[in-house]
């Protein structure tokens, strides 16, 4: 019994307490909601949510019109979880919804919700606007071009007049809208929500504009990146801690049991090798997995045989789109003809452009390899996942991910866009890396002897790449005899094999210019910025391909170049630093990107995108996804360090911080969060963690230690293709993921805690329950945690356990007073004698807390670092012990400092169960 009950208790925190009583409570399940019901899943939700109305903040006026925006069942629990959507006058709440969890037999399990109280006190405003108007209001409140000439391409009748309208050049895809109410701090105004997926920029704007001003009320970007002001820090950061050579690793076989033998190969950095610095590329075959791509990878017609040769087929289209036109670029799509062989060649000593085919193949093998392992965890067609052709199995199709490699729209990042709906195609870019902080990753050398001198260069995303060897010819000014002179702008003549040097020029674009160079027979450009400072990456047209590679100096280089001619030269890779680095080659990095489809999908179901709020955990979704699929006990050591993005910074390997602003570990030392690290100014030094990759890095931080705990108590299975039961990381996995289908809209990291607790009782019955709390609380996330909204400055943190998981130890009651450095006897009882493995790791451990209050406190103030739990110790060689009885004895050697502080202790088994009590240390 001691589990049955942690459900309904914790849900006290963020959802409803209890249901009404049962008519026969001998038939109930304590452990969930409600006791079984019958009837249709939609109608018992609703029905539950107009029987509690007041445990969700509203009234029974507010959820008189509720509509069933998605429903589905999960196979490997039976859970089925209705999207209910909040409605008022015949229209949309937006973002008002409530997901109601049902077992097998009708019973509520969980519900996470973001519902709008008093809706008829609140709704005001009239629709002035029509969607066009609307759309030209967005495009000025988001700064974007003027729409040119937007029409109607559709309109619907009702309440919610749904139109689309064309993408007016402001939007790659028409741009949809509907009416409905839109939440604000005043109340709710009737606004035009549009979708645009930005033509200028790497955005999926997700907006409200008030139906009546056109003002701009919300907006929301449906694409997920970094920022390039966070991640300008970790830049050249240089490696913390000791790198392990490829060398020392052992790499396991990580292969569906269900192997679709298609005779499909793909030379890659096989699973779970995260990149380069865990070893080469090796050749693979048949990886697809049969439940997931029953028909492999190349596929879309449910009918054996492959319907593409190229990377492309049901899941993934793998290309380069260096142009940044949103198209691929022609011929980008590597064959792999009749055999569907993909061994391709790739010198990482070069430019990631002279490996072009090699990085999509991984690209796209990483694409589908995410793709049929989270299918195995529930990311299925019912739920919303990413598929041309469903099978005939549920959900929405022609959705396959657009995996983009070398995609010019920026570089030094990644990012992924997720429409709404199920059915909207995702798009996921990949970047390149420079490397900058150790230089221009291209030179030009001029002349030899005493006078030689090489200057660093910047590339172009649309020519062939500058090699080590280098292209040589004689340096030639070009004179088109038109215009600026030195621009190249008109076609013109000059010595075959030369090396063109002309200048940027506002008169035509890099393309022209490099085209007209090639056409007179250069062998190269060299391009000589027009203003000081330092050059910049060019961009130009894929098609037709230029044949030449082209480079940009400064225009001090230029100028020193220029007085140096006449000269040979050589246009070439900078060989005084690294090549630079392809994120289309670093696993975690698709992992984490096609994360974010995963955590956008099953949050509120697959008709709406709802990670809202401050305190919104969609980065730390993605990197527990990448660094648990990925975890090779030959290099994680869970008291270790275990960073995210070292490849692409230049480290050798995962430790140390990558881009997170401390690695994982379950070493407090090493990553000091706890749940309050999340306000203004708590972080390290008073700073704040960044929102949203710095918050959601304090939930991985959670997550990695909660699937380490799992895996003490449940092994660890390198094939993490094996069911959930199979180990304590394959556990991890789909406890995740079941908590992200039942937590609802607008999570914060209380209801996430809630809603992995309550997949544990859905899928084990509660058998994790105590082992979950006790990962959570150690970073405040305890019992008597608040959330408050999603806002990251009203919650607040707490250490303590659920009351069903925790003891008391035999004669230590309330506070205990105990000389500072003596030795304490902590004696328990358990039913039997189980030997003496039974503690947890890191257990015992006892941590400062304030001797009145008895909370965890920070001397100093809010600021993280909170006092870390301090491993307990023996005196001597003492040991714990135990009797025949089961009474244990483990005598604990305090500290003579801690004279004058108050300290709790905690002893936890390995079923998570924990003893606690005071001490108070006198001197």
């Amino acid at each position: 019994m001691l589990s049955t009950t942690l459900v309904v208790s914790l849900t006290s925190v963020s959802a409803p307490a209890s249901a009404a009583p049962e008519e026969d409570a001998g038939t109930s399940n304590p452990i969930f909601l409600t006791g079984p019901n019958e009837g249709a899943p939609e109608a018992v939700a609703v029905n539950y949510l107009r029987a509690n109305p007041v445990q969700h903040g509203v009234n029974a006026a507010d959820l008189s019109d509720l509509a069933v925006a998605s429903m589905y069942t999960s196979r490997h629990n039976g859970v089925t979880h209705v999207n209910l959507a909040q409605r008022h006058q015949n229209l949309e709440v937006f973002g008002a919804t409530a997901t109601v969890n049902l077992a097998r037999d009708g019973s509520v399990v969980f519900v996470g919700d973001s519902l709008v109280a008093d809706l008829a006190e609140k709704a005001s405003g009239a629709a002035s606007l029509d969607a066009v108007e609307a759309v030209e209001a967005a495009a000025e409140a988001l700064d974007l071009a003027d729409p040119k000439s937007p029409r109607v391409m559709s309109r619907a009748g009702g309440a919610a007049q749904r139109t689309v309208i064309s993408g007016s050049g402001i939007s790659e895809q028409p741009i949809p809208a509907k009416l409905g109410w839109q939440p604000t701090d005043d109340g709710l105004r009737l606004a035009w929500q549009l979708v645009i997926d930005d033509s200028s920029d790497p955005h999926l704007w997700n907006v409200a504009v008030d139906a009546q001003t056109g003002e701009l009320l919300d907006s929301d970007d449906w694409t997920s990146h970094d920022h390039p002001k966070d991640l300008a820090a970790t830049l050249g950061r240089p490696e913390q801690h000791a790198a392990t050579t490829a060398a020392d690793i052992e790499i396991p076989t990580v292969l569906p049991r269900n192997q679709v033998v298609d005779g499909s190969s793909y030379r890659v950095f096989e699973f779970p090798k995260n990149d380069a610095n865990e070893g080469p590329r090796n050749l693979v075959t048949n990886p697809a997995e049969g439940t997931a791509s029953p028909y492999g990878w190349h596929d879309t017609d449910g009918v054996p045989g492959p319907e593409y040769t190229i990377t492309r087929g049901n899941n993934a289209h793998a290309y380069t789109d260096r142009d940044a036109n949103n198209q691929v670029d022609p011929g980008s799509s590597p064959d792999g003809g009749p055999g569907l062989t993909f061994d391709f060649p790739a010198d990482l000593d070069e430019h990631p452009q002279t490996y072009r085919d090699a990085a999509v193949v991984n690209q796209f093998y990483w694409c589908n390899i995410v793709h049929d392992l989270t299918y195995g965890y529930g990311f299925d067609e019912p739920s919303g996942n990413f598929q041309v052709n469903n099978y005939g199995r549920g959900g929405v199709g022609g959705d396959d991910v657009m995996c983009e490699a070398h995609d010019g729209s920026g570089q030094n990042n990644a990012n992924f866009s997720t429409p709404a709906m199920d059915g909207g195609r995702p798009r996921m870019q990949m970047f390149l890396w420079p490397g900058n902080q150790f230089g221009l990753p291209n030179a030009v050398t001029v002349g030899s002897g005493a006078g030689a001198a090489t200057y660093q260069a910047e590339y172009a995303r649309f020519t062939p790449a500058p090699t080590r060897a280098g292209f040589a010819g004689d340096l030639a000014l070009v004179n088109d005899g038109v215009g600026a002179t030195g621009d190249g702008c008109t076609a013109y003549s000059m010595p075959a094999g030369a090396i063109a040097v002309l200048d940027r020029s506002s008169s035509c674009n890099y393309y022209t210019q490099v085209s007209n160079a090639e056409q007179a027979g250069a062998a190269a450009v060299v391009v000589v910025n027009n203003v000081a400072g330092a050059p910049v990456v060019m961009n130009g047209s894929m098609n037709p391909a230029v044949g030449i590679p082209a480079v940009m100096v400064s225009q001090a280089d230029g100028n020193a170049i220029k007085a140096a001619l006449p000269s040979a030269g050589r246009v070439h890779r900078n060989l005084d630093r690294p090549a630079m680095r392809d994120a289309s080659f670093r696993a975690e990095t698709i992992f984490h990107e096609y994360g974010h489809g995963v955590s956008l999908r099953l949050t509120g179901g697959p008709t709406v995108n709802c990670l809202t709020g401050n305190e919104q955990m969609g980065e730390g979704w993605s990197d527990f996804l990448a660094i648990v699929s990925l975890i090779n006990p030959s290099i994680d050591n869970p008291e270790g360090p275990r960073g995210y993005g070292q490849y692409a910074l230049f480290q050798d390997s995962r430790t140390g911080d990558g881009f997170r602003p401390r690695p994982y570990s379950r070493n407090m030392d090493i990553q000091p969060f706890t749940y309050d690290s999340i306000k203004t100014g708590g972080w390290l030094d008073g700073t704040s963690l960044a929102a949203p990759h710095g918050i959601g890095h304090g939930w991985a931080a959670v997550l990695w230690d909660m699937t380490w705990d799992l895996i003490d108590r449940h092994g660890f299975n390198p094939n993490v293709y094996d069911a959930w039961n199979t180990g304590g990381n394959n556990l991890a996995l789909q406890l995740v993921m079941d908590g992200l289908k039942m937590q609802g809209c607008g999570p914060g990291f209380v209801t996430g805690r809630n809603a992995i607790i309550a997949a544990d009782a859905a899928l084990t019955g509660g058998e994790n329950a105590c082992s979950l709390w006790a990962s959570f609380a150690r970073r405040g996330l305890g019992y008597s945690a608040v959330q408050g909204t999603t806002g990251r400055d009203d919650n607040s943190e707490a250490f303590d356990t659920h009351p069903s998981c925790r003891g008391d130890f035999l004669n230590r009651t309330g506070m205990n007073t105990l000389d500072a450095g003596d030795a304490a006897p902590m004696q328990f009882q358990l039913a039997s004698n189980r030997g003496l493995d039974i503690l947890a790791s890191n257990s015992p451990y006892s941590r400062l807390v304030d001797c009145d209050t008895l909370q965890t406190v920070n001397p100093s103030g809010p600021i993280t670092p909170r006092p870390t739990p301090v491993k307990a110790v023996n005196p001597g060689n003492s040991k714990m012990s135990a009797n025949a009885n089961g009474r244990y004895n483990y005598v604990w050697k305090t500290d003579p400092a801690w004279a004058g502080t108050c300290r709790e202790f905690v002893l936890t088994l390995d079923n998570g169960f924990q003893y606690r009590t005071y001490f108070k240390f006198v001197g």
